[in-house]
């Protein structure tokens, strides 16, 4: 009798290129397996689990020699064959083997099944909104995926809960994926009435109540599914519409650890396979959704019109200088404050940035507070500690330069701390507010206070509602970045911002020192055109996307010595490869975070000019070669 063969994913960590491994069929067994099912399987030396990827008629090994699954675990976990498909198409796209996409996939099955307190849903204070006609069914006709601007968060909340409702009559599943934890919090705030069918489905969830959510889900026993990215690795039963709330939001693409996917694609791909909708919600579009708009590839629809801008004002801070006047606040933003003051209207001053100041320098040396770890600049707190705001590296402020012993410190740049005490000097009576990672929202109100000072960290806190000022102290601290994309993140942040004061009786005051910048040209009429055209010339100046896709492949070694001819010896074996016409492959240079956890990093920079391009080399790289397909930024 022919031994049945079985092509199985193990479920442990493999190396890129290890996929899958022939096993046999005990004669039992044989009526009972099936595709996509968890099984028990020895794998070196132990026994762990596994998924029936596909059946085989023949195999490489000797049939002798091939080991035997040991037992089906359960009959009801059982991947669907678009689940298969898409483990496949992620470890292809991502460059990693199939064993690290399937565990994104596959819930740990406890082994006492308990009910599990979860401290999600304890402080939950569910909030009503006015009901408006969102009109979205026009947009859920399109095959396409479609790209839904809009300007309120109320407009926003009220198509989910129209889409929701749709889903629950069709007796389908619409999932929600939000960037972060907060912003499932403020989405779920609104949803009380579907909350006896909503699964809120995250990954750090306790093991046993994510099992509970997953087995609810996989059954349809929910209609709406909401999380962060993991979730779109959800068991979906009659999927009818994704959404993809904030689709702007770096968030959804996962940077650490592999597969580093984009929620985005991995949404496409499983609306496809399931016959679904993809909706995109954004108030300030990413330049490549607006591309995909633009080549017809996405729908583009707007769920309301922005006409109700507030009061801009853009501020040269040259002009300031040139008057003699070298604060952090213009004349004219200090009288805006003096006005909303006077008259009890609440503010919110932005600052992107962390912090007492940014850099402290010698002036004799020009010795810069660097961590010795990450090789970044320190910041200087209120607490006279020098912290690194990647790996919390601290230290005590110096009266004598290190490195020359010189006196003539100097303490340059401007951060919330130094802007919180700035105003508290100006406002001894006011209440103010900083809010920012390091000074995490707990209890707080902020109803409660008159000024508050943040960075992009307090978007998710505040009651824009009652905020009648806005004032950015100074809008080009990410333009100092050396990244593509910092003019989109600039642009993004301050339509977004915008948009929170969405009222003529309102003020959006910007500080720059670079007014003329088309960012600031098409923010001054919220023209989202206007930027895209003069974005999508620099990008098609210098190849970067949406007229190439990139690849950062990245190195890590203890040893700075080793790791360089590490990474010089992989740019010699892949610059064969390069094309000017189809392929760019820029010699390593060390990464602009240098170090992380005490680890020196290199990256070659990849740019992929024509689309079919055959990237096959890659996959013979070291293992421990970090290769980031699409990522988010090349720092």
């Amino acid at each position: 009798m022919q031994k049945k063969i079985v092509q199985v994913i193990p479920l442990t960590r493999l190396k890129r290129g290890l996929d899958y491994f022939d096993y046999l069929v005990p004669e039992e067994l044989i009526k009972q397996v099936k595709k996509g099912q968890l099984i028990d399987i020895p794998f070196r030396n132990k026994i762990i689990k596994g998924v029936i990827f596909n059946f085989g008629s023949n195999s490489e090994m000797k049939i002798s020699k091939l080991k035997s699954i040991i037992a089906i675990c359960d009959p009801g976990l059982r991947l669907k064959k678009w689940q298969l498909d898409l483990i496949v198409q992620i470890a292809k796209d991502n460059f990693v083997s199939m064993s690290l996409v399937l565990a994104m996939m596959i819930p740990q099955i406890p082994k006492r099944n308990r009910k599990t307190d979860y401290d999600f849903f304890s402080d939950n204070d569910f909030l009503k909104l006015k009901k408006k006609n969102t009109k979205i069914d026009q947009a859920i006709k399109y095959k396409k995926p479609v790209l839904i601007k809009y300007v309120s968060y109320e407009h926003k909340i009220n198509s989910y809960k129209e889409l929701i409702k749709k889903a629950i009559d069709k007796k389908k599943q619409v999932v929600i994926i939000a960037p972060q934890i907060i912003d499932v919090r403020n989405i779920y705030k609104y949803l009380e009435e579907f909350k006896d069918k909503t699964s809120v489905f995250l990954n750090d969830m306790p093991k046993n109540l994510y099992w509970q959510e997953w087995s609810k889900i996989n059954q349809g026993e929910v209609n709406l599914i909401i999380g962060t990215r993991s979730a779109i690795f959800a068991p979906f039963k009659n999927l009818h519409v994704i959404i993809i709330d904030q689709e702007e939001n770096e968030n959804h693409k996962q940077e650490e650890p592999n597969p580093r996917y984009n929620v985005k694609d991995v949404a496409w791909f499983i609306a496809q396979a399931n016959k679904s909708k993809l909706l995109l919600y954004s108030n300030a579009p990413s330049l490549l959704s607006l591309n995909n708009v633009h080549q017809k590839d996405w729908q583009y629809y707007e769920l309301e019109k922005f006409t109700n801008k507030p009061e801009i004002i853009i501020i040269d801070k040259q002009d300031e200088f040139r008057k003699g006047n070298y604060e952090n606040f213009s004349e004219e933003l200090i009288k805006q404050i003096d006005y909303h003051y006077k008259r009890a209207r609440k503010m919110f001053l932005f600052l992107n940035r962390k912090g007492k100041s940014t850099y402290v320098t010698c002036n004799d040396c020009g010795y810069v507070a660097t961590c010795p770890t990450c090789k970044l600049p320190l910041t200087l707190h209120d607490n006279k500690k020098l912290i690194c705001h990647h790996c919390s590296f601290e230290a005590d402020i110096f009266l004598q330069c290190p490195k020359c012993k010189s006196p003539q410190i100097k303490i340059t740049g401007t951060g919330t701390e130094k802007i919180e005490a700035e105003i508290r000097t100006l406002y001894p009576t006011a209440r103010v507010l900083k809010l920012d990672q390091e000074t995490p929202f707990i209890d707080q109100k902020t109803d409660d206070y008159d000024i508050i000072i943040g960075t992009q960290y307090a978007f998710n806190y505040i009651n824009w509602p009652q905020i009648d000022l806005i004032g950015v102290v100074n809008a080009d601290t990410g333009f100092n970045i050396p990244d593509f994309r910092s003019a989109e993140k600039t642009f993004s942040k301050m339509v977004k911002l915008a948009s929170f004061v969405n009222s003529k009786d309102k003020v959006f005051l910007v500080q720059t020192f670079s007014p003329e910048h088309y960012v600031f040209e098409a923010l001054r009429k919220i023209d989202l055109k206007s930027f895209y055209v003069n974005e999508i010339k620099e990008r098609k100046m210098f190849n970067y996307p949406p007229y190439s896709s990139l690849l950062k492949l990245i190195y890590q070694s203890f040893e700075f010595n080793a790791g360089k001819n590490e990474i010089n010896a992989v740019y010699q074996e892949i610059k064969v490869y390069q094309d000017n016409e189809k392929l760019i492959i820029i010699p390593p240079l060390l990464a602009y975070t240098q170090q992380i956890r005490g680890r020196w990093r290199w990256q070659i920079v990849i740019k992929k000019i024509y689309k079919n391009v055959d990237l096959d080399f890659l996959k013979k790289l070291p293992d421990n070669l970090i290769i980031n397909n699409n990522p988010e930024n090349l720092l």
